[in-house]
């Protein structure tokens, strides 16, 4: 199992570690209920050093990668990061990428559901060694900071500049001879970056980064953001990106260019979008007094079966619990409502997603 760089300092926290397609992952490190609060209300960071990162020379990476992923990485201009997925032969997913075009080098994230060798190997199996990749997962680490003042925490370290960083951009920042690069691409539908930095400076960052988010926000485990990603309507590659895989149903034709002639995958996605969706992604708010629904659980229609839940949190904000099911097409719309567990189970009601406004949008940066 790969561990974390920084192991110790989030064993110092109480951290409790878990394992994600063999990568260590601290799971929670001050409670799940504080953690969102962080989030929610201050910032919270959060080790995402799980995360596999490579680079490449913008001179040969551009091509590469526009060959390898569905989105146009051709059109991402200087300062800038595409929101793509990384497809197998078959056009599903294996990992969610992130793309960024950072001067004279390409950067590209990965959270992966494979095992690092087996991501590895899709970007060699395609020439990725001859467009001069670099695997920076080992000398690097990521660190995630995310929440309604994440942007303070930003910059205290970055500068005032930072601010003006737009959503999915990227540049390299350096602080106390620290060089870091930051990405503002959060998933929690609040103020996000991730910060790549070199391994022999991650603790001393990490440790300015939490003490920069105290005293109202504080050190986040990983499973808050399954929660989080959720009632914003972020694709969780762990959770329903994992279970359904096809990003069609999964509603992510926003990452591909359909127009592209070819990348991997490209014929076997085309012909089943071709063929037309029999299943779709839907939100379900569930009431608070439900017992804890558990992903996998029957919705019912009329009596019969017509899908399960594939993902489900509680949320605090909507006071219900929400939920993704993959339904049939002809039903997989808001205002319906289905029975939970059995044909004469709870009521559940399907719902546009996603069902909360986030503090973040009352922040104007530009006044700060």
């Amino acid at each position: 199992m790969r561990t974390s760089p920084l192991h110790d300092a989030l064993s110092a926290r109480g951290a409790q570690f878990g394992e994600r397609y063999g990568k260590e992952v601290a799971l929670t490190v001050a409670g799940g209920v504080n953690e969102y609060r962080f989030v929610r209300d201050a910032a919270g960071v959060t080790d995402f050093s799980h995360l596999q990162v490579f680079r490449f020379p913008e001179a040969t990476g551009v091509d590469f990668l526009d060959r390898l992923v569905p989105g146009n990485v051709a059109k991402v201009r200087f300062g800038r990061a595409l929101h793509t997925f990384l497809p197998d032969g078959d056009g599903c997913i294996l990992g969610d990428l992130l793309v960024a075009n950072n001067d004279e080098e390409i950067i590209v994230i990965c959270e992966g559901i494979a095992a690092d060798e087996t991501i590895r190997e899709q970007f060699l199996r395609l020439g990725g060694a001859e467009a001069g990749m670099e695997d920076l997962t080992g000398s690097h680490a990521v660190i995630s900071v995310d929440g309604f003042s994440a942007w303070d925490a930003m910059r205290k370290l970055a500068g005032p500049e930072v601010l003006g960083l737009p959503y999915l951009s990227i540049d390299t920042y350096t602080h106390e001879e620290v060089s870091f690069r930051a990405v503002r691409a959060g998933k929690t539908s609040e103020f996000g970056y991730l910060v790549i930095v070199e391994k022999s400076r991650a603790t001393g960052l990490f440790e300015q980064l939490a003490a920069a988010v105290a005293p109202a926000g504080g050190v986040c485990g990983v499973a808050i953001h399954d929660d989080l990603r959720l009632e914003g309507r972020f694709m969780n590659v762990f959770r329903e990106g994992a279970a359904v895989r096809d990003p069609l149903p999964l509603g992510l034709q926003w990452m591909i260019d359909v127009e592209k002639e070819h990348f991997q995958g490209s014929e076997a996605l085309f012909a089943r979008r071709e063929a037309g969706l029999r299943q779709k992604i839907i939100g379900l708010a569930i009431p608070a007094h439900v017992p804890a629904p558990r992903p996998a659980t029957p919705l019912f229609d009329n009596g019969r079966q017509i899908g399960n839940l594939i993902t489900v949190c509680f949320s605090p904000v909507a006071s219900a619990w929400l939920a993704l099911a993959l339904l049939p097409v002809e039903i997989a719309f808001a205002g319906l409502s289905f029975r939970l567990g059995a044909g004469d189970g709870p009521v559940v009601s399907s719902i546009s997603m996603p069902p909360i406004v986030p503090k973040s949008l009352s922040v104007r940066l530009e006044e700060m």
